[in-house]
Order: C-alpha cells, then structure tokens, then sequence
C-alpha cells in the first residue's frame, strides 16, 4: 500500500517530494545514508541495499539488539531509522546487555573471521568467476541469478556478525584510554592498534612494484609521461609484457577494489584497470615514503602511545592489567573493522556489479535492452523474470534513466519525517554534526592528526581522481580502501560523514595521513581549488 503524505522537512530542501511506504512513517525520524550511498540509487542498486540491510538485521539479531533498522528509498535515497522490535523498558539496560553479548564473541572473532568467514567468501568469489553466463539459454540464467542473490546476502550476514567483536573491543579499548587520559582528541585513542590492516598495505605495496617496473625502463616510463597509455597500447609494446602481466596478477587479487560506495553504478579496478594504470602514473611523480617504512613508523607511534598509557596506569595495576588485555585482544581482532571491508563490502559489490553487467550483455544481445549497463535500471526480480520470459524493456530504461538522472540533482535533506525531539548520541563510527563557527571555520570529528595546507580538491568518486596532485587535501563524502591510490601520496583528508572508527577515518590512520571527517557537507561549503588548512586532531578547518 502506497500511501501520499505531506511532510514538513527538518531541513529547506529542493522539490523533494516524499511518498511514503507505511501510513505512520512520516511520524518517524529518518537519516540519509551519507556515508554508504551518497548518491541516488538506480533500480538494481536499490536491491543491492535491501540485500545489505536483510545482513544488517541478521547480525543485530545474533547479539539480541531490539533495534531493527528499517530503510526507506525515497526518490532514489536510502533514508534509515532504527525502530524496536520489541518492548524496550529501559534503553540503556538494553545496550549494555548488547555489549556484554558483543564482548563475548571477541575471544572467537578471529577464528571465526579466518576458518569460517574467509573460506566462505573466498568460495562465494570462485563461484562467480566460475560463472557460464555467455554460455546456455537465459532461461538457464534465472536460477544462477536467483543463486547470486542469496550468496550476496549470505556475505553480508557474515559482515554484520564479523565485525561485532572487533568494534566492541576497539570501543572498549577507547572508553578505558579517554578515562585515562581524559584530555585525549577523539581519534587518539584507535591510533594504539594502527599500522595492523595489513591487506591494505598490501594493496599499496603492490601498486608500489607495479610503479616501480615502469620506473625502471626508459621506454616504459616514457610511455607514461605522456599521459596514462591504455592497456590495449601496452599491449603493442615488447617492454610492457611484464607489466601487463604483474598488472594481471595485482587485479586478480585485488581488483575488487575500486567501488567508491555501495552503489552498482562504480566500477571496480577488475572491472576498468585503466584506473590502476593512472595510479602508476601518479606515483611516478610523487615520492612517498615506502609501505614498509610506514608500517614500521606506524607500530612506533603506536607502541609510544601505549608506553604513555602504561606509564599513566603504573600505580593502578587492576588497570593496567585490563588495558593489556583490551590492547591485546585491539590488535588482535581490531583490524577487522576495516579488513572486513576489502573482503566483503568491495569484493561482492565487484562480484554482483559485474556479474549483473554480464547479465546485461545477455539481456541486450536478446533485444531486452540496448546495452549491459541498462541492467542497472531493471529490478532484480525483472531481471529473473526477463531471463525466463524476454519481453522488450528499452522504453522503460529510457525513462527510468531520465528519472534517475532528474533524482541525482535533488537536494535530498539529511533528515525527513518527524523532527527528533533531542540530538541523536553520536558513536565512533558516525560521530557527531557541528555547525560552522561564527567566522566560517568548519568543525568535524579530528580522526588523524597533523596539520596542513593544501589546495582543496572536491572528489567524489574515480571519475575526480585524476585531479588530484600530491599534496592536495582530498574533500570526499567519504571513503573506504578503494581509495588507497590517493591516500599514498594527498596532504590530506576531509570527508563530510564518518567519525574516528569510520572507513575513511581508518584508512586515513593506517597511511598516516591528516584527517578531520563528519563536516557534514564539506563537499558543497568547500569551493574546489580553494586553499584550505586544516587539524586532523581538533577537527577545524579553515578555507583560506
């Protein structure tokens, strides 16, 4: 039942007109998903996110959270509110039973995580590439979609209860280091288990070989000094067969990477190398420091940390004892909050991206529509259906892509329904909303430190990448691994989502790279090429 109601926004908005789904919605407070789908969603996408969030409710199931997060897509936006699913008499005895039961999985997080979790996702990404789909008829297709489907899901339950532990601990490990030392910035405390996310450093190192090959040959490096070549012009260059070669080797590992949100519509580096290849290009004109001597200067800043800890606690030795075993059980399990995301939320949105796109082929080849990526604007249950009866669907496409085209240039509000009767707590991984000083300064979240200057640089996906130069400070509504290309060698990072526990703020941490995240709409208030200078441990920053 769809239902018509006129609602007064929190916030001035652009035409946004809300239909909503269930008649008390409008008497429910619901927040964008900035961080995760900044951007309108097309019809496959939206699925995609019904898949994510059905993992969401299985992992808060599996700790006896009564808060069950219902999602809303209004004209193409995710737009999320918790709502109980049950009587909850007294909040805060409910949370701290959530805790407990988090807490007791941080002993088995690992073992988990390694002899269930990985080879299942490992077996789920074999079974993708194992795929026939040019193969058979289409009607042969439908179960292999239907099966594609389930897998994804079954992925994203495992992230929602993989990473139940990790936070839990890292949390717990922060509570105790901002009791003792009260005076702490907020993203102090998470620096004691950096420098341990090791597929991301894997990641960089690799990048950093595939550079350096073409750094070593003069015909090679020449060939890149005009301008990122394509893959197919390597091709006719005898020097480059090792390269095109290592390059193969790098994607099929982690070519997953490369998908800027939980959004269809972004590629992975498996899916477009040329994004790689432009990486390359970039670190030959920009020296950073190599992966192993960060990692090294990362372990030291946050063995010095701890050291100022154990000093601090040295006459409390009931203290000092739970602080190491947080510490240990933090870098044990910890790293996972971000592990987790090359695994899962990257390597399955490349899987169904790409398998939806082969599908596509299919689909067009069969007069359905006119090219692959028209699949992103079917539903997944058209899809089956379409593969099981082909009926032509162009003129739908037509129109579902001008919707969608009309839906990117909304002003969509952060909040919509009924206006919340007090501030909602922030957390570590959302963190809080400031509003801009009087004199303009913005205010966030400082989630790595140091302080910079640089030319702002607005990048909102793979698309701006090729804009930035080294030293330029980043401006995102946020990141997660795919961006390591940038972090390796920008000033900076500022992202309009996120608090000290988010993706950006972690991959920010484990490249040491300065980073103030949550301005909350940095990505509008900050001009593009404007000199900017920022604290990555107070969270001001200033446009110049």
């Amino acid at each position: 039942m769809t239902i018509q109601i006129e609602v007064t926004m929190t916030a001035p908005v652009l035409e946004f007109p809300i239909v909503w789904a269930e008649p008390d919605d409008a008497d429910v407070t619901w927040e964008r998903d900035d961080m995760h789908m900044p951007f309108a969603l097309s019809p496959l996408s939206i699925d995609y996110v019904r898949v994510l969030i059905d993992g969401m409710r299985y992992g808060r199931d599996k700790v006896g959270n009564p808060w069950r997060w219902h999602v809303r897509f209004l004209n193409g936006y995710v737009y999320m509110a918790a709502r109980e699913t049950r009587p909850v008499p007294d909040e805060a005895a409910a949370i701290a039973a959530i805790a407990e039961m988090q807490r007791a999985l941080v002993p088995t997080a690992l073992d988990y995580w390694n002899d269930r979790a990985l080879p299942e996702l490992r077996a789920t990404r074999d079974w993708f590439r194992s795929l026939d789909v040019e193969g058979g008829s289409l009607v042969s297709l439908a179960d292999v979609w239907a099966e594609a489907w389930a897998r994804a899901e079954r992925a994203w339950q495992i992230h929602f209860l993989a990473i139940r532990g990790p936070y839990q601990v890292a949390d717990d490990l922060a509570d105790l280091y901002e009791i003792v030392v009260p005076d702490a910035p907020p993203g102090e405390a998470l620096r004691l288990i950096q420098g341990r996310a090791t597929e991301l450093l894997d990641v960089d190192r690799a990048i950093n070989e595939l550079a350096g090959m073409v750094a070593s040959d003069p015909r090679l490096r020449a060939a890149f000094q005009g301008g990122t070549p394509s893959r197919d012009e390597l091709a006719e260059l005898s020097e480059a067969a090792g390269l095109l070669a290592a390059l193969d080797t790098f994607l099929d590992e982690h070519g997953h990477l490369g998908g800027s949100f939980d959004d269809l519509a972004f590629p992975s580096w498996a899916d477009e190398p040329a994004m790689v290849l432009e990486d390359v290009a970039r670190r030959l004109l920009s020296e950073g420091p190599s992966s192993a001597a960060r990692l090294q200067a990362l372990r030291a800043e946050a063995d010095t940390l701890a050291g100022s800890v154990r000093e601090r606690l040295s006459r409390d030795p009931e203290g000092l004892i739970r602080f190491e075993r947080l510490l240990t059980d933090a870098r044990s399990v910890g790293p996972l909050t971000e592990i987790h995301n090359y695994w899962i939320d990257r390597l399955i949105h490349a899987l169904v991206r790409s398998f939806a796109l082969r599908i596509g082929a299919r689909l067009a080849g069969a007069d359905v529509i006119d090219a692959p990526a028209d699949v992103l604007y079917l539903d997944r249950t058209e899809v089956g259906d379409l593969l099981r009866g082909p009926a032509d669907r162009r003129a739908a496409i037509v129109e579902r892509r001008a919707e969608h085209e009309r839906q990117k240039r909304l002003d969509a509000p952060y909040r919509v329904g009924r206006a919340p009767e007090a501030p909602s707590e922030p957390d570590r991984f959302d963190g809080a909303r400031f509003e801009p000083d009087v004199d303009g300064t913005l205010r966030g979240t400082g989630a790595s430190p140091g302080t910079v200057m640089g030319i702002a640089r607005i990048v909102l996906g793979p698309a701006d990448f090729a804009m930035v130069r080294p030293g330029d400070i980043i401006v995102a509504p946020s990141s997660n691994p795919s961006w390591i290309p940038l972090f390796t060698f920008a000033g900076g990072v500022l992202t309009n989502t996120g608090g000290v526990a988010c993706h950006a703020a972690v991959v920010a941490r484990e490249f040491g790279l300065p980073a103030v995240v949550g301005l909350g709409d940095a990505t509008v208030r900050i001009p593009d090429g404007a000199m900017v200078e920022f604290d990555g441990t107070t969270g001001r920053v200033r446009i110049l």
